[in-house]
């Protein structure tokens, strides 16, 4: 049997400047050398979930890696791009820089209609860290995936119609899905073409998002198009609404436009905002630079492309100042993002088991044209009114027409007509002047190819009516028990459950409803399901049982057969095969169910050997979804295992060229020709797929237990005997292995092997798993690491049993330091009991005082316990090179000696310090001020004014962009106290100056720096203006000191602990009284706020002297 290789892998060399023969496309791998701000190595110890919001939704780490560090060097570091290019334009995609697009570029004109970075700088605004800016992110699952800098897998195919294709792609751990990205060029189009697929290659329902971020440089000439039909837009959470482009909203997260701004150009919004288009009616949106008229198009169907956004951090001192840090000499990016399957985020869609879902997108350059009205992809179209009777009209075309013709009408008349040739290199665009009186909602125009009369794209004004009322805000969650009813309160949690919440648990509102009604058959599924996603197959069964009990009662047939599904995977996880497989037989007879469930049967008919069995299953599993890949995988390997190789093949061949990273049809091919005879093709084949799984330790995992799961052990053997690299977890699937062919010595020797091995990085995650490791420990009981990494496997999802591990693991090996550690983050996190947690973490350093993340996380507990400052000073002391290695670990030293009264050395620590950039962060910041402000203070008193000034000049940190910090403007405090040096050294003038803008400055919210202004406004004589800052503050304190904390639409970080957040309104007030001279008020309220957080320094800072 003949068989040729379906997939080809980039091109291996070097290639520089390669000409791109005239219609045809090009592809390269070159490499490019670029100025590269390096990335330390990820944090070795694993992140759990620590109830921190990101992008609106829960920020998850683990099994990823943390990569928040950064060297601080700058060196010129070769990476891997593959190009595309045809006649018009040219892109490339970085594969070792999460797959992003790197820059595409328009030839005809040198335009980068995707942003171009010619520097790698990273900064932490990704899910688990580092991130770039510019280009096309893939922001798949969840917005800045956790993988965004990460090396992805990708190849290359050809293409029939002689288009060439560019795939990226990745497993993703948490949900065990997979998606892929398939950049298309073609030889004669302007456009290029992303073919996007999710893959959920598991068994359960899940929830997920999609959005390319796609930046595009932007200046003062500089406007976002959304289609002339988007008159609203919404913020993050749908919290905000305002009209587009002209708003006058007053309060637009955060930015006032209430004089009326036209939001749509960069130039008018200062601040950091994000606009996306509330219901999208048209099928194209993008932007245009008209200083160099050009821009960027995208087009994609809006019923399933549903989102549109503009973000970008601001045309303002704040915004530039963060763009700064993102590049060297590239300048400012807008992100005009879209969305599939989503228009928000967060804004989560479900995906089913085994299900697909596919989207198509297309980008292109524009030119020439002054802006666009109308988009599709053939090209693009404006029409605008100018001054008399002038019309601009504009024609942009994605291909060479030789002979089209440009109509206008004006009341179905024909005004204006001209034969033309238009090509993406020369658009068309005339002024036309029309005679008589006419609106622009008159006018029609159109583009036409006349050789086959095909309408390219055409355009007609349309009078839209004004936007009387903006929707309505969401509010956040109501709580369980307000809600009226069971079903409100189901449906709620599943919004819980599908949003990811970071700050709220479903399962309070599936509780509720199964107290108002035990037997509910929704609510009993979701928390079933809830169970069965987390391991905990008793509980499982036991909800699941409750619902099919109600479905079946008085022996009915169910019309949904979701609860039988979920309960035969309940019955076939327990290892329960024939109770499961008539569970399993009986959800087939569900449409919705009876693909999966039939794959699942499959599975474990090929476990017994049934392989004849298994096909008969695996065809009925496909007959109602043909996309399953897993099943036509599995199919493959049936039909190989008996002998039916040309019958697998045929299988195999389609998937290989629209999925050419789907590694396990891959593997089936190479093994079928194996198996064939075909050894030296095989070998070849072998070597490709080796190569595209480079070397990844998920790669081969995730394909060996795919095998695993499908019974069939000695293919998953073979792929964990292939894998060169180090991580004892393919030790333990061997072993695994073995045990289960009864090979008992083959098995005790990987077990051992495999126990003998650091834990450094390495983070299992599948529940599977843990059978493995229960092996593991039948064979090897003294394995102390298998107990922590079941440990580590359950704690998101079973806390108390992780524990319990955790605890067996330190008994065993009572050296393994991050096992100490992880017990002391469990009881704070799950249990609350921070004085055990609190001696774990005492210990993990007492094992080792190298791990800097374990004194950042020893002292948020010293801190949140209240403890004495001189006992978090004594947890740093000899340990600044050690907790250097992390800006939290080395920023919390430097607030503890600050607090200490040490900010010198403080300062001595910070000289030469640079730090890394966070989204929704100014810690750094806020701890950097302080150190500088606490010693001028000191200096003043210690009358050197000098001195004083000198640290209050350098405590002028420009703002990041996290917005106003919980201190509220630090620029007034800093301010006030540089008036107050300049007044000491007798330059009453410049004093005056410094009190001034402390004085006029702009406050958003009354905070503690609010008292500096008051007192600003005392050192001008105005003391009218001072009383009502204080009275402000008393009023505002007494308020929030008796509300209940919201966290609607919270975006970043963690919620601030109750007991921190009543010091601080008691600092408010307390400083209020003492503005107004009120000094036993205030000293009571100062007493009190230093009482409820030793942390508090300026309540402390405040106190000295009263």
């Amino acid at each position: 049997m003949k068989i040729k290789t379906i997939t080809t892998c980039a091109l291996l060399f070097v290639m520089i400047g390669t000409i791109t023969p005239q219609g045809t496309v090009s592809l390269r791998e070159q490499s490019v050398t670029m100025p590269t701000y390096t990335v330390a190595p990820p944090e070795k110890n694993p992140i759990f979930f620590k109830g921190e919001a990101f992008q609106g939704a829960s920020r998850h780490y683990y099994p990823l890696k943390m990569n928040d560090q950064y060297t601080g060097e700058r060196v010129e570091k070769p990476w891997k791009m593959v190009v595309l290019e045809n006649d018009y334009i040219e892109l490339a995609i970085t594969p070792e820089i999460g797959g992003k697009l790197y820059y595409a570029t328009d030839k005809g004109n040198d335009y980068h209609f995707v942003y171009r970075n010619n520097v790698v700088r990273p900064s932490n605004i990704g899910m688990t860290g580092a991130w770039v800016s510019g280009g096309i992110e893939w922001c798949v699952l969840h917005h800045h995936r956790a993988s965004t800098f990460l090396p992805m897998n990708y190849t290359t195919t050809e293409n029939n119609d002689g288009s060439k294709t560019i795939w990226v792609g990745e497993y993703e751990p948490r949900h065990g899905m997979r998606w892929t990205i398939g950049i298309t060029l073609f030889p004669d189009r302007s456009y290029f073409k992303v073919d996007g697929r999710i893959f959920n290659a598991s068994h359960h329902t899940h929830s997920f998002l999609y959005w390319a971020n796609v930046a595009a440089h932007t200046n003062e000439n500089y406007q976002t198009i959304f289609p002339p039909s988007a008159q609203v837009v919404t913020y993050h959470s749908k919290t905000d609404f305002s009209t587009w482009p002209f708003s006058t909203s007053p309060h637009f997260a955060g930015s006032d436009f209430s004089e009326g701004v036209d939001i749509s150009w960069w130039k008018n919004t200062k601040k950091s905002n994000s606009f996306f288009v509330h219901e999208l009616q048209k099928d194209f949106m993008g932007g245009y630079d008209h200083g160099k008229n050009a821009g960027t198009v995208h087009v994609g169907d809006h019923h399933i492309v549903r989102g549109a956004k503009l973000w970008q951090w601001g045309s303002g001192p704040r915004g530039q100042a963060t763009e700064a840090r993102l590049t060297e000499e590239d300048g400012p990016y807008v992100e005009i993002m879209v969305g599939a399957y989503s228009d928000n985020q967060p804004d989560y869609s479900w995906i089913r088991p085994y299900e697909v879902k596919k989207w198509e997108q297309y980008w292109y350059p524009v030119k020439g044209i002054q802006g666009f009205k109308n988009a599709n992809l053939n090209g693009a179209v404006n029409l605008e009114e100018r001054s008399g009777n002038a019309i601009f009209l504009g024609y942009y075309a994605t291909r060479r027409v030789d002979n089209a013709k440009v109509v206008l009408k004006s009341r179905d008349k024909v005004v204006f007509e001209k034969n033309v040739r238009i090509s993406p290199n020369e658009p068309f665009a005339e002024t036309i002047t029309l005679n008589g009186e006419f609106k622009l909602t008159d006018l029609y125009t159109n583009l036409v190819d006349v050789e086959n009369d095909e309408l390219l794209v055409d355009y007609q004004p349309v009078e839209l009516d004004p936007v009387e009322e903006l929707p309505k805000e969401w509010e956040g969650y109501r709580s369980p028990e307000e809600l009226p009813t069971v079903e409100e309160v189901y449906l709620t949690g599943k919004r819980v459950e599908q949003f990811y919440a970071p700050r709220d648990n479903e399962m309070d509102w599936y509780q509720e409803a199964l107290r108002r009604d035990p037997g509910d058959i929704r609510t009993n599924i979701a928390v079933g399901n809830h169970y069965l996603k987390n391991g905990d197959y008793k509980n499982a069964r036991r909800y699941l049982s409750k619902a099919i009990e109600r479905l079946t009662r008085d022996y009915t047939r169910p019309s949904t057969c979701e609860a039988l599904y979920l309960q035969g995977l309940t019955l076939k996880a327990l290892e329960l095969h024939d109770e499961a497989i008539d569970t399993l037989y009986r959800a087939t007879w569900d449409y919705a169910y009876h693909s999966a469930a039939y794959l699942e049967l499959a599975q474990i008919s090929t476990m017994k050997g049934e392989f004849n069995k298994a096909l008969s299953q695996i065809e009925e599993s496909l007959s109602t979804n043909t996309r399953n890949n897993g099943a036509i995988a599995l199919k493959t390997s049936l039909l190989r295992r008996l002998g039916r190789y040309a019958q697998a093949m045929e299988q195999m061949e389609p998937i290989m060229h629209v999925d050419p990273l789907d590694f396990r049809i891959r593997n089936e091919y190479y093994l079928t020709l194996q198996a064939s005879g075909h050894e030296e093709e095989a070998r070849r084949v072998l070597a490709s797929l080796d190569r595209d799984m480079r070397n990844f330790d998920e790669n081969y995992l995730d394909l060996a237990v795919g095998y695993i799961r499908d019974g069939l052990l000695q293919e998953a053997k073979d792929v964990l005997l292939r894998f060169n690299g180090y991580n004892p977890m393919f030790d333990y699937h061997l072993g695994y292995i073995a045990d289960k062919n009864h090979q008992e010595r083959e098995a005790l020797q990987h077990f051992k092997s495999a126990a003998e091995k650091s834990v450094d990085y390495i983070f299992p995650h599948r529940l599977g798993t843990i059978k493995v490791l229960e092996t593991a420990l039948k064979h090897n009981p003294s394995d102390g690491k298998a107990y922590y990494y079941m440990g580590n496997i359950l704690y998101e999802k079973q806390p108390e049993v992780a524990i319990e591990h955790w605890k067996r693991s330190v008994e065993k090996n009572p050296d393994l330091a991050v096992a100490f550690r992880n017990l002391g983050m469990g009881y704070y996190r799950h249990y609350q009991d921070i004085p055990t947690a609190i001696s774990y973490y005492e210990k993990a350093i007492e094992v080792t005082k190298d791990e800097a993340i374990y004194y950042t996380e020893l002292d948020d507990l010293y801190e949140l316990s209240n403890a004495p400052v001189e006992k978090r000073l004594k947890l740093f002391q000899g340990q600044n090179e050690v907790v250097k290695q992390r800006d939290d670990a080395f920023i919390r030293q430097i607030a503890v000696l600050t607090l200490a009264g040490l900010p010198d050395r403080a300062v001595e620590y910070l000289k030469g310090m640079e730090f890394a950039y966070r989204e929704g962060s100014s810690r750094v910041r806020e701890t950097t001020i302080d150190a500088q402000l606490m010693l001028g203070k000191k200096h003043l008193n210690d009358n050197a004014p000098d001195k004083a000034l000198a640290c209050f000049l350098d405590a002028q940190i420009p703002e990041e962009e996290a917005g106003s910090s919980r201190m509220g403007s630090r620029e007034i405090q800093v301010n006030y106290y540089i008036g107050l040096a300049h007044e000491a050294l007798g330059d009453n003038a410049t004093a005056r100056k410094y009190f001034t803008d402390a004085a006029e400055q702009t406050v958003g919210r009354i905070d503690v720096t609010s008292y500096y202004q008051g007192l600003s406004y005392l050192k001008l004589n105005d003391r009218a203006h001072a009383t009502e800052i204080f009275d402000a503050m008393i009023e505002e304190a007494n308020q929030q000191l008796t509300t209940e904390v919201s966290n609607v639409g919270l975006k970043f970080g963690e919620m601030e602990a109750e007991k921190v957040r009543q010091s601080r309104y008691q600092t408010i007030r307390g400083l209020g009284y003492k503005g107004k001279g009120k000094n036993s008020r205030a000293k009571s309220d100062l007493e009190s706020a230093v009482e409820l957080s030793h942390g508090n320094l300026w309540a402390k800072a405040e106190l000295e002297g009263m």
